[in-house]
C-alpha cells in the first residue's frame, strides 16, 4: 500500500488557510494512505484541544483521523528507532559548547515511521529537517547565521542520523497545493477577476509560506510562471 507521511507543519499550513478539506480528494488520487503518527497526533489534536485559540482547529484534523482520512499510526513500533534519530539528529550540531536541539518527538517519529513503512514520501514544511536529510552542509551555514555563532557539525553522529532516518523523498504544502490546482480542486476560487488562474495559484502558495511552509519568493514565483505561463 503506497503511503504518504505527514509532519504536523503542513496540516497546520492547510488547516489555517482553510485548505484542510483538500486532503480528502489529494487521497482518492493518491489511491494510497494519509498517514500521521501519535506524536504528530498529539501536536495537532491533543495539545491545542487545551487551548481556546487553536481547539476548532483540532477539532478539524481529528475529525480527518476519524473519518479515516489521515490514518493514526501507533508510536510503540517506533518508540527504538525514534529515540536514536532523536539522539543523533540533536547530537549532530554544536554552538557555544551545547549540542543543538533541532528535531522533535514529531518529526522523528514521522522519520522512523517513514522508514519502518517504506512510505513513499514525507510531507514536511520545516527548513532544518530537510536541509538535515538532504543537504546537511547549508544546514551548519544557515545555523551559523541564525544564532550569530560558530557552529560545529559532529560527522559521526550525523552519519549516524542519515542510516536511521533514511533519505526519504519530502514533499513540502506548496507542492500538495499546486498538485490540488493542477487537478482542478480550487477551481471555485476562479472567480471573475483580470488574470484569475495565477492570482488563485499564487494566492494559495502564499498562504502556505506565511503559515509556516519554507519557501522562497523566487520558488513561489517560478511555480506560478511555470503552471499558469509568464
Amino acid at each position: 500500500m503506497k503511503r504518504l507521511l505527514f509532519d504536523s507543519g503542513p496540516v497546520i499550513s492547510l488547516t489555517t488557510n482553510g485548505l484542510l478539506w483538500l486532503l480528502s480528494p489529494l487521497k482518492d488520487r493518491f489511491k494510497g494512505n494519509f498517514s500521521i503518527t501519535e506524536a504528530v497526533h498529539n501536536e495537532l489534536v491533543a495539545r491545542p484541544l487545551q487551548t481556546r485559540k487553536f481547539k476548532f482547529e483540532a477539532l478539524e484534523v481529528e475529525e480527518l483521523v476519524e473519518t479515516g482520512v489521515l490514518e493514526l499510526l501507533p508510536s510503540q513500533p517506533l518508540r527504538r528507532r525514534a529515540d536514536s534519530i532523536m539522539e543523533m539528529a540533536n547530537g549532530s550540531f554544536e554552538a557555544n559548547g551545547q549540542h543543538l536541539n533541532l528535531l522533535q518527538r514529531g518529526e522523528v517519529e514521522t522519520l522512523a515511521a517513514a522508514v519502518l513503512s517504506n512510505a513513499d514520501a514525507v510531507v514536511c514544511d520545516e527548513r532544518i529537517t530537510r536541509n538535515m536529510i538532504e543537504k546537511p552542509q547549508v544546514l551548519e551555514d544557515l545555523l551559523s547565521k541564525r544564532l550569530h555563532a560558530r557552529v560545529r557539525m559532529h560527522s559521526r553522529e550525523l552519519s549516524e542520523f542519515a542510516g536511521l532516518a533514511g533519505k526519504p523523498v519530502i514533499i513540502r504544502s506548496v507542492e500538495l497545493v499546486t498538485l490540488a490546482y493542477e487537478f482542478g480542486l480550487l477551481d471555485r476560487y476562479k472567480v471573475k477577476l483580470p488574470h484569475a488562474e495565477r492570482e488563485l495559484l499564487d494566492s494559495v502558495l502564499w498562504g502556505m509560506k506565511l503559515h509556516g511552509c519554507s519557501v522562497s519568493e523566487n520558488e513561489i514565483e517560478d511555480i506560478v510562471e511555470m503552471i499558469t505561463g509568464p
